[in-house]
């Protein structure tokens, strides 16, 4: 199941920075009505992970023996031959054509025979439905993944029901997959990639994981090579239905070897499990349910259960992200220190070129922006734009285009300024929902330039 969490791409300082100027919000309306969709192809990906095989094995475990509300999971389950999927009805066309990409990719990268059908033949189905009819079951989800059911009205005729019950699957044969048909054309892909994912392999998720989509960080949002490695393995002919754990466990040493080769000489992190206390203070500071006060003092607990835990990882990165951005509004103080320290963290772990450093990158430069640090800002915004780019994140590109283009304003630079929001619009009519929330963030970017002089910066 994909949860709701507060937006990664927000711009910091919103309740700091003056209102745009009217004449900018005309013009902005004017450029996203005129401006077309920009969407991603797929590429060529690395079949092998830079990852020991003794921390993918012991991950591949925990994703595939457990759900994601702690539940065990006492046997392995999978589709046995080839498997279908289709659409229920009708569905938007980005849906029609994001799924036939990601089939291109399960095919290639993870080995599966998989096909699309009609919905009535398929043994996953997708189904989509408006995102409040979809939370009105599940508030807490953006979309999720049902066994043994082939339709939203057979769901909802048997939601109480044994049969839906995943601890009691012996074998994968029919699925489906919910998601919203009143959203972003990005966060309907993200959701075909994580739950498709889960409907096929792991239906556990881990905060550990930096480099996977089997994480509710949300960081990131289509399938990477470590997850098309994990459905290899877990369609290997040697794991069978009905396993045990430790019968897996036995298998996995040699399976990994012949897999994923370069594992067998990367020394091990053995990266210690989350703590479950650190898990609800993230859920809770990042969810929709709880109030801003509660979201806040969540997220200062989630970074002292980091810190008491000794967590040396992106866990504590994310915390000190989590706190930043509930910190926004009443401190923005907090915000802009939490951010520097997520950003230093993420730095140090993985380097510029990731996707977890590009999404503070966003945040600290809108605080160069806003102090009218034109360098310093466009050093934040050149080396994410790549890595927004192979992550095929549309949203951060929308923010990370739309601030070089209000730099570029700051300069003089207007004609490339203006090139620049062109551009940014036209990932923004696929990374967000409405025309209207493309002109607002426009608008937010606009008032973050210092409307005075920044001669001498």
């Amino acid at each position: 199941m994909k949860r709701i969490l507060l937006p990664l791409s927000l711009m910091a300082l919103m309740g700091c920075t003056a209102t745009a100027p009217s004449e900018v919000s005309r013009n902005s309306s004017e450029l996203v009505s005129s401006t077309t969709m920009r969407s991603f192809p797929n590429e060529v990906a690395i079949r092998s992970v830079q990852k020991s095989n003794v921390d993918i094995a012991q991950e591949f475990l925990d994703l595939s023996f457990a759900l994601e509300s702690g539940q065990k999971l006492s046997t392995l389950t999978k589709f046995s031959g080839p498997i279908s999927i289709g659409i229920n009805g009708t569905a938007p066309k980005h849906v029609v054509r994001d799924l036939e990409l990601l089939i291109t990719r399960l095919k290639s990268e993870a080995g599966l025979d998989v096909r699309r059908v009609s919905g009535s033949d398929a043994n996953i189905h997708i189904e989509t439905i408006p995102k409040r009819q979809l939370q009105s079951v599940i508030p807490t989800a953006a979309c999720f993944v049902v066994p043994n059911v082939s339709s939203w009205s057979d769901y909802r005729r048997n939601r109480f029901k044994n049969k839906l019950d995943w601890t009691r699957l012996s074998e994968r044969k029919n699925l489906t997959v919910f998601m919203p048909n009143d959203v972003a054309p990005q966060e309907a892909r993200d959701c075909l990639h994580e739950e498709i994912a889960q409907a096929l392999g792991p239906v556990n998720d881990l905060y550990r994981l930096p480099d996977s989509v089997f994480n509710d960080d949300n960081f990131h949002i289509t399938l990477t090579p470590y997850d098309m490695l994990i459905l290899r393995t877990y369609y290997s002919p040697e794991l069978r239905n009905g396993m045990s754990r430790h019968e897996v466990a036995a298998i996995l040493p040699d399976l990994l070897a012949r897999l994923n080769p370069i594992g067998q000489s990367l020394p091990a992190a053995r990266l210690q499990k989350t703590s479950k206390a650190w898990v609800r203070a993230i859920e809770v500071a990042l969810g929709p349910k709880a109030s801003s006060d509660k979201r806040r003092n969540a997220a200062f607990d989630a970074v002292k259960i980091a810190q008491d835990n000794g967590y040396r990882d992106h866990r504590l990165g994310f915390a000190h992200y989590a706190r930043a951005q509930v910190s926004l509004g009443p401190d923005p103080k907090t915000a802009a220190s939490d951010f520097a320290r997520a950003y230093s963290i993420f730095r140090t772990l993985f380097g510029t070129s990731d996707i977890h450093t590009a999404q503070v990158s966003v945040q600290m430069a809108s605080l160069a922006l806003s102090a009218g640090h034109y360098d310093a800002a466009l050093k934040f915004i050149n080396e994410s734009l790549p890595v927004a780019q192979k992550s095929q994140n549309g949203s951060l590109l929308f923010s990370l285009l739309a601030m070089k283009a209000e730099v570029y304003e700051g300069l003089g630079r207007f004609g490339d300024a203006k090139t620049l929001r062109r551009e940014a619009i036209s990932w923004g009519h696929y990374g967000l929902a409405t025309r209207s929330d493309i002109t607002k963030r426009l608008d937010l970017v606009a008032s973050l330039r210092p409307r005075v002089s920044t001669k001498g910066f």
